[in-house]
């Protein structure tokens, strides 16, 4: 269960081998949510102006929905209006065409009189009475000839002055709906595309939200493995150093006999040396963090692998392999025996790494992230010890 929570953990190169996540580990659970919680309440804002701009939208779309409505509403009367001046036209048109007939007739007696004048109707009288009805026919003729055409004139005048008018209108009409389509087509484009912003924007909070959720699962989750580990590890310790002091008071004292000595309770050389092979067959294998072989290791896991191949079970855990075996002097060291290290050598609290002593002054050891299983010299400034595991 403990690797499960921390599958999603790289450890530092040099990490305790604490069953449980490490306080740094709970730290980082605890950053995450931080970061998440920022995150999201940066999305509820920018969720929150988002919806904003899509109602100011909104509202200028549907001013311009209303002013293209308005706009139709004047281009259908503008076009009425043009039906209207092309009644008129039509009735200009006919003054036209009568004032056209008129002046016409004029010039038709005229040329079938032969054009005659006031002089000539006086000269070609046969009396007074015959030369002022020939002089009175003459003006009056020639003052409707003259209304005629000045009948002519106007209605041309009025013709094209309607035509005109009824165009420009209709113009302005066409261009003023043309103008508010536009204007709509935009306001409508702006609108659709922020609501594509609210979704893309809601969805993002959504997806941070599950986030946040699973990031707190998961510290919450760290916390509690964390508090149950170092339970569990006060527990066994207590249990193994009682049992510990119970075996020493049954047990003759320790008597070291160089590289090839005994401890009483203590595995036999011979038994180490096969732990030893064991280890030593591991060499080039990647170190892994929380692995325990067959394929990649860390530094306890190395050496509870190579003992429980002899038959002699260890934890994995260099905080308990420390206790799982006698105390030996490190110039007393046998092939075998376990050498820790430490970041403080007068504290076994401090305990971070452990290697199998083959001898020589060299130990086979997993040494850290990026290195594989290997052979290093034994005698480090940071060594704390030597234990020679219980025969068990």
């Amino acid at each position: 269960m403990t690797a499960a929570l921390l599958a999603g953990l790289e450890p530092p190169a040099a990490a305790s081998h604490h069953p449980g996540p490490s306080a740094r580990d709970v730290a980082a659970g605890k950053a995450a949510v931080a970061r998440r919680e920022h995150q999201v309440a940066r999305a509820v804002d920018r969720l929150a102006a988002a919806q904003q701009e899509s109602k100011r939208l909104a509202d200028v779309a549907e001013v311009a929905v209303e002013a293209f409505n308005a706009a139709r509403v004047r281009q259908q009367a503008a076009a009425e209006a043009v039906s209207a001046a092309r009644l008129v036209l039509r009735a200009a048109g006919h003054r036209v065409a009568a004032a056209r007939a008129t002046v016409g007739r004029y010039g038709a007696v005229a040329y079938m009189t032969g054009g005659m004048s006031t002089v000539d109707a006086m000269l070609s009288a046969d009396g007074p009475d015959s030369m002022l009805y020939r002089v009175g026919t003459l003006e009056v003729i020639a003052q409707s000839q003259r209304d005629a055409t000045q009948a002519l004139d106007a209605a041309r005048v009025y013709q094209v002055s309607v035509e005109r008018q009824a165009q420009i209108v209709l113009g302005r009409a066409r261009q003023a709906a043309a103008d508010a389509a536009a204007a709509r087509g935009k306001a409508q484009l702006a609108v659709h595309r922020q609501i594509s912003v609210v979704h893309a924007v809601s969805a993002r909070r959504q997806h941070l939200t599950a986030l946040l959720t699973q990031a707190r699962r998961h510290a919450s989750a760290l916390e509690r493995a964390r508090l149950a580990a170092i339970a569990r590890a006060r527990a066994a310790a207590a249990a193994r150093a009682a049992a510990r002091a119970a075996r020493q008071a049954t047990s003759a004292a320790p008597v070291a006999g160089g590289a090839t000595g005994t401890v009483a309770g203590t595995v036999s050389a011979a038994t180490q040396q096969r732990a030893v092979n064991y280890a030593e067959s591991q060499i080039g294998k990647p170190y892994q963090w929380g692995a325990a072989g067959p394929d990649s290791y860390d530094c306890s896991g190395l050496v509870m692998w190579a003992y429980a191949h002899v038959g002699v079970t260890l934890d994995h855990w260099t905080g308990y392999q420390w206790q799982e075996g006698a105390r030996i002097a490190t110039s007393a060291v046998r092939p075998g025996d376990l050498l820790f290290f430490a970041t403080n050598t007068s504290d076994p609290n401090t305990i971070h790494h452990v290697g199998i002593y083959i001898g020589s002054g060299q130990m086979v050891e997993a040494p850290y992230t990026g290195a594989n299983v290997r052979i290093s010299s034994a005698w480090r400034p940071d060594l704390i010890g030597a234990v020679r595991p219980y025969d068990r």
